[in-house]
């Protein structure tokens, strides 16, 4: 082998030798640019989880704030309808102590109201007997059964004292009508009375022949004149819903 042949081989030896010297220099480059790669990547993806998180931590936050002022909401509204419960149990406490006040007083209420209602029965008897005889039985009646009201174990003082009340008001719608009936004189004789509140008070005979009126100085009956027959016998008639109402003049008892 000649000198220039070696030459030759000594030279493609050596850009063998480079060429594989720049192969091995670019994969270790690329390796370690593809390791970076990988590292960058790792970490965006790190960074992503992370940024995941954060939105989920601050969603959860944001919830949380806004349940946090929605319960604040509730609190202050509790404790406003808890201070207005505390003074309607404050105003029901005084309440509850009035009415053990008064039940403690029913005992005493019970001993007077029952003296009360025998005074108005007795006042209510003295009045029928002072007033017009009109209905006189039947008034006497009801008054005679208050009595036995009163007497009776089984009826309670509310129902008597209702009793009472009612007999009363009775008494006053008689001064505010006019009535008519027929019922008998102390002679037997069968006649139409017919009461004008509590100002007139009169009868007359079936046949019309005779016509009173009730004189309350005297406690008896004056005979009226003929003039009266017809104005009696209206009356009667009005009373007894035969007849329209109209005027009739009447001889009256001035009011005492």
């Amino acid at each position: 082998m000649d000198k220039a042949k070696v030459k030759r081989i000594a030279v493609s030896t050596a850009a063998v030798a480079a060429i594989l010297l720049g192969a091995t220099a670019a994969n270790a480059q690329e390796a370690q640019v593809k390791s970076i790669v990988d590292e960058v990547n790792a970490a965006n993806q790190i960074a992503q989880a992370s940024q995941q998180k954060i939105d989920g931590i601050n969603d959860a936050t944001e919830k949380l704030f806004v349940d946090y002022k929605g319960v604040l909401k509730t609190n202050a509204g509790l404790r406003a309808y808890n201070a207005q419960q505390r003074r309607v149990i404050s105003r029901q406490e005084e309440e509850i102590g009035k009415l053990k006040e008064s039940i403690g007083q029913i005992d005493e209420i019970k001993r007077q109201i029952t003296p009360l209602m025998l005074d108005m029965i007795e006042d209510l008897n003295e009045f029928v007997q002072a007033d017009i005889p009109f209905l006189l039985a039947e008034r006497e009646e009801r008054i005679a059964s208050l009595r036995e009201a009163m007497d009776n174990p089984n009826v309670s003082d509310p129902e008597r004292f209702r009793v009472v009340l009612e007999a009363y008001k009775a008494e006053v719608q008689y001064g505010r009508t006019y009535f008519a009936y027929e019922d008998t004189l102390p002679d037997g004789r069968s006649v139409n009375f017919v009461r004008l509140g509590r100002v007139g008070f009169y009868y007359q005979t079936k046949d019309t022949t005779e016509t009173a009126a009730w004189n309350s100085e005297t406690k008896s009956w004056d005979i009226l004149g003929a003039d009266f027959t017809t104005p009696v016998r209206q009356l009667i008639r009005m009373a007894l819903r035969r007849t329209q109402t109209d005027v009739t003049v009447l001889p009256i008892s001035a009011p005492k």
